[in-house]
């Protein structure tokens, strides 16, 4: 939505976009308040969205993050379309279907 400078934070902490075009003003709130810290990975039947935690955007983790390039190579797991969870474990990426 391009928010940076028009964001501001009330004195209750809150924060929102005083851009009187911003489609959704508090979009910056929403994301902050979602609690998972995981990938969460879509796979349907011919393709793949993954939802990066937010700490890949530092240093430009989410250009090099490591599951996708796994998953774009087909080493997805094998198994129904679904949401999954998806976790470092031991070295090796750990999926959960959550959906």
């Amino acid at each position: 939505m391009g928010c940076g400078r028009s964001l501001h934070r009330h004195l209750g902490g809150a924060i929102r976009c005083y851009d009187a075009s911003c489609p959704r003003p508090a979009a910056a709130a929403e994301i902050l308040a979602d609690s998972e810290t995981e990938h969460i990975v879509l796979l349907e039947e011919d393709t793949f969205t993954i939802r990066h935690p937010l700490r890949e955007r530092l240093d430009d983790a989410l250009m090099e993050c490591a599951l996708h390039e796994l998953v774009a190579g087909t080493g997805a797991p094998s198994g129904p379309p679904g949401r999954y969870r998806v976790t470092m474990q031991d070295g090796g990426w750990a999926w959960e279907r959550i959906g």
